[in-house]
């Protein structure tokens, strides 16, 4: 199902989002129908669930003793969240007591909000890789229009979320509602809060992706034979490209290596894929990639475009055909 038409073509003053609203990215005016947690919602109309862009809120349990869980767990969060964890080299995501607490808080502040509008980032990309819409959600309170994704970073339920790069509307409004939130010990910048506790690594981490996104825009975007996976419209074009040598930029989702040949698959969307391969003739390049490092930002990758089973590939051989920048 495609976006619906627009709606709705007045300019809108907001409170907490750009001084005006590009009628050309809204969406349309939708009603609430599910809150499954603060950054994901489900409307009317719409088929599938929408991600909320900018934020990325805790985790929390989603089955009816959600509370009675979320109780337990807050009685020994350390360790459960050392726990959680593992021996990962990044800061997870798990349930936890202010995923429940910002759920409770999304709920709280739609309670009276019949309809909301919703709006597109305007990047092309409507869709996150679990082919769920990407969206802003504009609520009207007290007569007054708030742009809930930055007033949720306001209020400290969630951190600035730029994994996936910068927002290109409201990049300067998130930046000043995670300063005010920090500054006001709110939420997960509140020291007494039994919340994640790596804000500052996670927040490194995605500033470095989403430096990474940038930079391929400025050097790269357009350019002959480099394709950006994160773009669709990119993905396409590759057809056009088979048995030529060809440039790609994305992010490895999933590494299989369970045999020959191991596959690092960098997903576009659902059901649309790219695969790395590594042949067991050339098994030497993974003594020279740290992968589990390289999977967690955005990669280039160098080779000949080929298809196997109805997806692109490229066959690594070396280790100079994958670096970042």
């Amino acid at each position: 199902m495609k976006y619906l038409a627009i709606l709705f073509s007045i300019l809108f003053v907001l409170r907490t989002g750009c001084a005006q609203t590009d009628a050309t990215m809204v969406i349309g005016d939708f009603k609430i129908t599910k809150i499954t947690d603060a950054d994901t919602f489900r409307f009317d109309k719409l088929d599938r669930p929408a991600r909320l862009l900018g934020i990325d809120t805790e985790e929390t349990f989603k089955t009816p003793d959600a509370e009675q869980k979320t109780a337990e767990i807050a009685q020994n969060w350390d360790e459960f969240y050392k726990l959680q964890k593992g021996n990962s080299r990044f800061p997870v995501k798990t349930d936890s007591p202010m995923g429940f607490e910002a759920w409770k808080w999304a709920e709280e502040f739609m309670k009276d909000v019949d309809y909301v509008r919703l709006e597109r980032e305007g990047d092309g990309r409507d869709k996150d890789i679990f082919d769920r819409y990407l969206v802003y959600v504009i609520a009207v309170k007290n007569g007054e229009e708030i742009n809930y994704n930055v007033e949720c970073v306001r209020n400290g339920y969630s951190p600035y979320f730029n994994k996936y790069g910068n927002s290109k509307r409201f990049h300067n409004e998130f930046t000043e509602a995670q300063r005010y939130a920090m500054d006001n010990k709110l939420g997960i910048w509140n020291p007494e809060k039994k919340k994640y506790p790596d804000y500052e690594e996670r927040l490194n981490w995605w500033n470095v992706r989403a430096v990474q996104l940038e930079q391929f825009s400025e050097n790269h975007k357009g350019r002959e034979g480099y394709f950006d996976l994160n773009s669709t419209e990119d993905y396409e074009k590759l057809s056009s490209f088979v048995g030529k040598e060809i440039v790609v930029f994305g992010g490895i989702g999933n590494v299989m290596t369970d045999r020959f040949p191991y596959i690092f698959r960098i997903p576009v969307r659902k059901d649309m894929n790219f695969d790395l391969v590594v042949k067991q003739s050339d098994s030497n390049v993974l003594d020279q990639i740290d992968i589990d490092y390289v999977k967690e930002y955005y990669t280039y990758a160098k080779g000949t475009l080929e298809t196997y089973d109805g997806r692109y590939q490229i066959v690594i051989r070396d280790k100079g055909q994958i670096w970042m920048e």
